[in-house]
Order: C-alpha cells, then structure tokens, then sequence
C-alpha cells in the first residue's frame, strides 16, 4: 500500500548522458502531494496514469500539469508534485550536457518554471510503446543511445573541469579557462549553453545543497543554525535565510516544521555533484 520509488542506475556509455532514472507508482488508495529539492538538472519525464499538477516553490498547484510526456529544467527551484491515486511516471534525470546531446537544445533557452513539451510525433510514440512495456527502462536506455549526439568539442574543457567545483579553494572559471586557454567570459557563456546556468549559480546550489544533506543526516535533532552559517561560509542569519527563500519558497524554520521528512526527496548525488 502506498507509494513507491525506484532508481534506476544508468551504466556506461549511458552514464554519460543519464544520471539515472526513477520510477513512480501509487497504489488505489494512496494520493499524497511530493516535494523535489532544486537539482539544477534537466528532467524527461513520461506519465502514464491521471495528469500530475505541478507547481515551484510557495506558489500552489494549479493548471500546471504533465499529461504524458515533459520537459522540466534546469530545476532551479523546489518542485511540488501531486500524485493521484494509480500514479506511474518515469523519469529520465540527465547529466551536464546530456540533455543537450540528446535535445540539440541551447539549455539557457529554456524556462526553468515551465512545462516544455518534446517533439510530439516521435515522443508519444515512444510514450505508447513504454506504456505497454514490462522493460520500460531499457526500451527508453537504448532509445536514448540510438539518438544522443557526441560532446561538442567547446563543452569538452567544462566537462573536464567540473571537478573544479568541488574544491573551495579553487575558482572554477579561473581554472577551467586556464586549463583550456580560453577566457573567463567563454567559459561562462559555454556553461549556461550546455548545462542551463552560470557557474556562480552552480557554486550558490552547491553550498545550499550540502546544508539541505546535513539537516538530513540529523533527522529529529535540534538544527543549530549558527553552525550551519559557520561551516558553509554564509556571511549571517540573514543570508541562509535568502537561500531557502530562493530555492524553496519557504524560511528554514517552515521547511523544518512541514516539510522535512514529509513527501520531501533529494535527488541522487552524481559522479560531478
């Protein structure tokens, strides 16, 4: 009874396009609202049961909603997500440039806070054939392989250096661009091609991400706040509390009293972060 979730590992070479894929199902008698932690990742998502009404951050649900097959990303904000009873969705969550191999889309050209809907023909297509298949992942694994493009060669030296933004002693564009002898600016701009952001929001996600896990691995315990502005360099209070409200909507201590541990996932950490 209830709800169910399951990752699916993506294994190499797909592991260089997809990050994995999870897969949703409810029971008849279960309906409940879901929240997903910003991740900054693009997300294919295919629904075969009632429509999901999905919202961003505090504002509500409404006449947002995935009928059978989305794109959503980069998800820069908190996703709410209203599951029915009977719901079944996967989900394809890509990495850096994987939607863009895939897409041939510019990821900067995408609204982050709206519903983008692949090519129609050829997805609900394959949203058909999923729909009726017991091996969904693999059928939607070899698809994905079949039409996915190579890196383009300008997205090679931000691949290679992503790593960089795992170190907090090293400016990442500064090193990337001195790896690749290019400058800070093309650096910069090559970023917000392939991956939908700037290497400062990256830096800003990462440090809010690593305060979300650490309030996580501490269920039940008091949340000192301090610490947490101390040991992730915020400047005060009032800073940590800007993050929430621009990631989530919401302030610490309402995140804390209806959110935390209530339909409230994280997504996998990846091989870059």
């Amino acid at each position: 009874m209830g709800l169910t979730g399951k990752h699916f590992e993506a294994e190499p070479p797909l592991s260089d396009i997809v990050k994995h894929f999870y897969a949703i199902r409810t029971t008849p008698d279960y309906q409940t609202i879901g929240h997903l932690s910003p991740n900054y990742e693009m997300m294919l998502i295919f629904n075969f049961g009632s429509p999901v009404r999905i919202s961003f951050a505090a504002e509500p649900l409404n006449n947002k909603q995935i009928e059978h097959v989305a794109l959503l990303g980069p998800l820069r904000k908190m996703l709410n997500y209203e599951l029915l009873k009977n719901t079944d969705i996967l989900t394809v969550v890509f990495n850096l440039d994987g939607f863009y191999r895939l897409f041939q889309l510019p990821v900067d050209e995408m609204d982050s806070e709206k519903i983008h809907y692949p090519d129609e023909a050829i997805y609900l297509e394959l949203w058909s054939i999923l729909k009726r298949a017991p091996d969904r992942v693999q059928i939607l694994s070899d698809y994905i392989l079949s039409f996915t493009h190579t890196s383009d060669n300008a997205s090679l030296p931000l691949l290679e250096g992503v790593g960089y933004f795992n170190d907090p002693s090293i400016e990442p564009v500064k090193a990337i661009a001195g790896d690749a002898n290019l400058s800070e600016r093309t650096i910069q701009s090559r970023f917000k091609k392939y991956v939908g952001y700037s290497p400062k929001e990256m830096l800003r996600f990462l440090r809010f991400k690593q305060v979300i896990t650490t309030i996580e691995q501490h269920p039940g315990n008091e949340i000192d706040w301090f610490d947490l502005i101390h040991d992730f360099g915020y400047h005060d209070q009032s800073h940590l509390i800007k993050d929430f409200n621009h990631f989530l909507g919401i302030s610490p201590q309402t995140f804390i009293k209806k959110f935390f541990g209530k339909e409230f996932c994280t997504t996998k950490p990846g091989k870059n972060y």
